[in-house]
């Protein structure tokens, strides 16, 4: 009897799941209508939000723009900086070899008088 019971649909559960289940609408263009109508008002709202967005974007890629090139300017203008430093201490080094070789000369120049004067005295 129980074999029987099992093999036997319940006709009851297969109603409440088919009314479980969503129904589709008879007409589906009286429902695509509105669904356009709640879209068409969330897209709206969402291209007003997207042109906000956009705006506030391209304000701030100017205002970064700006700031990069303000700050390539400074950049070149500590690169001139640097520069000019580098060539002052190039020729203040050029100018201290000058001298360097300049007092080699003379030292050498010296120890050939101290030499002669030496060697009369010695005489």
């Amino acid at each position: 009897m129980m074999a029987g019971h099992l093999e036997k649909p319940d006709t009851r559960n297969c109603k409440r799941t088919r009314e479980l289940e969503p129904q589709m609408p008879d007409s589906p263009q009286l429902s695509s209508l509105g669904k356009s109508d709640s879209s068409f008002s969330e897209s709206s709202g969402l291209f007003y939000k997207d042109e906000a967005l956009e705006k506030d974007l391209n304000d701030m890629s100017k205002e970064i723009n700006l700031m990069l090139s303000t700050y390539a300017k400074i950049l070149s203008e500590r690169a001139a900086v640097d520069a000019s430093y580098i060539d002052e201490i190039d020729g203040l080094f050029k100018e201290a070899n000058t001298i360097e070789n300049f007092l080699i000369q003379k030292r050498e120049l010296l120890r050939q008088r101290f030499t002669v004067i030496a060697n009369t005295l010695h005489r």
